[in-house]
């Protein structure tokens, strides 16, 4: 894995075999500390490492106008390294430590250290048969991501985690979470090891929720949900476009995935948003997503494919409501890799907000491990945007995009990707020149369990 990250000798960073180094050194001290303590029978220790290296490259993907150097070159190293302390039945302990660093040839920017950050730390208590507590920094999910499952937006796929309390109740195949959390738009809980100070979102982010899931049917899942969320103090100058003031809002919503004979299958949600902006402006937006899938598990090769349609309302400029769609926690590339920059000098890197999507994907799985993926999507926006003259012009047309990917996982711990996206734009943008995204990664991780 090293060598996969070799950079000039007088510049190398080469974190992961320190990290491996320490996982194999502190491991049995750390059993005999936790045997030591008087852990209860069955409690166990599992220590874990990743690392993952991707080559990323992309062009003319905000402006869409060749003319103008925004090109990117850059490869990305993330190391992981995490504990997870199971102390007999009911209580676990999990911390876990981030670093990702990248080195740009387009711009060409040098190897350099970036911060160290604690991407997990959490305390988990099992009350009950179904009912845990769980409290810290952990990862959400829920749903397929529509509204959950990023808490910091800015920096990238490095972290997804949020500061958060999740309390939950299970009773056969049904689950009710009440979360709370509050995401700053710098992370002032936990120290940070090199600390660039890095902005995770534009906003102060806080919020109450309930989540309920029920799966007791075997053809059904329906999901309700509900959640309340304060976005407070932006940090963007109040000249730009993007800037809002502070806003206080309530998402509600649905979804439903229903399962068909002859593996035909359905999803649908929907969510409304209401609240109000400072100062002095209402809030109502609403979010769709919808799905039909064909599947067939009778063809070794297992070949599908899914047709749906994505809405996401964009602000009237003929009404004085906000109808901006907003994002909640889903700032993530969910649909596209390459258009969450174009979202960049609207209202935010992957604000997908104002949006009208068709989509029509084929999936394959030709080898065991392999997983092939072709994905059509035509763009459009419901208003346009009064933006840069330079970038935006006075058309609804986003533009056609195409996406390829591949997924290969060779075992437990090789497993990797290429994606490549071309967007042909529309009438939405002043510029006319394609633009596209092209990523290749390659993951290794292992873990390493002890009992105690």
């Amino acid at each position: 894995m090293t060598a996969a990250i070799a950079v000039p000798a007088a510049r190398k960073r080469l974190i992961a075999p320190h990290l491996v180094v320490a996982v194999l050194a502190l491991s049995p001290a750390l059993g005999a500390a936790a045997t030591a303590a008087g852990a209860p029978p069955g409690s166990k220790l599992e220590l874990g490492f990743e690392e993952r290296v991707r080559s990323e490259n992309w062009d003319n993907s905000t402006d869409f106008d060749a003319h103008v150097l925004d090109a990117r070159h850059q490869l990305r190293l993330r190391t992981r390294l995490w504990g997870r302390l199971s102390m007999g039945a009911n209580d676990e302990f999990v911390v876990g430590l981030n670093n990702e660093s990248r080195w740009l040839s387009t711009p060409r920017v040098a190897l350099q250290m970036d911060e160290t950050v604690f991407e997990t730390l959490y305390l988990e208590h099992r009350f009950a048969e179904g009912a845990a507590l769980r409290v810290g920094r952990q990862n959400l999910m829920k749903g397929d991501g529509f509204l959950l499952m990023d808490g910091g937006a800015l920096d990238g796929s490095r972290t997804a985690y949020f500061n958060a309390v999740d309390l939950g109740w299970a009773a056969g195949k049904s689950r009710l979470d009440l979360l709370l959390v509050s995401n700053p738009y710098r992370d002032r809980y936990l120290p940070r090891i090199h600390d660039r100070t890095r902005s995770l979102n534009e906003t102060n982010e806080a919020a109450f929720g309930l989540y309920w899931t029920d799966a007791s049917r075997k053809d059904c899942t329906r999901d309700l949900y509900y959640f309340y969320k304060a976005e407070t103090g932006d940090t963007r100058p109040r000249s730009s476009l993007a800037y809002q003031g502070d806003r206080m809002f309530h998402t509600a919503g649905a979804r439903l995935v229903r399962l068909f004979p002859h593996d035909w299958s359905v999803t649908a949600e929907f969510a409304g948003q209401a609240g109000g902006q400072r100062p002095g402006r209402d809030i109502r937006a609403w979010g769709v997503q919808t799905a039909v899938k064909k599947s067939s598990t009778t063809i070794p090769s297992r070949p599908s494919f899914q047709a749906g349609w994505i809405g996401l309302s964009g602000d009237d400029p003929t009404t004085e409501a906000n109808e901006d769609w907003d994002p909640l926690f889903s700032r993530w590339p969910k649909w596209s890799e390459l258009f969450i920059y174009t979202q960049a000098s609207e209202r935010g890197v992957a604000y997908w907000t104002n949006l009208s999507m068709w989509q029509a994907e084929v999936r394959a799985a030709p080898l065991k491990p392999l997983d092939l993926r072709v994905t059509y999507y035509r763009l459009d926006a419901f208003h346009r945007f009064p933006g840069k003259p330079s970038i935006y012009a006075n058309g609804g047309r986003r533009g056609d995009l195409f996406q390829a990917r591949a997924d290969y996982r060779l075992n437990d711990s090789w497993r990797g990707h290429v994606v490549g996206e071309w967007m042909i734009p529309g009438s939405f943008y002043t510029g006319d020149d394609p633009g596209w995204f092209f990523r290749a990664e390659v993951i290794y991780s292992f873990t390493r369990p002890f009992a105690l």
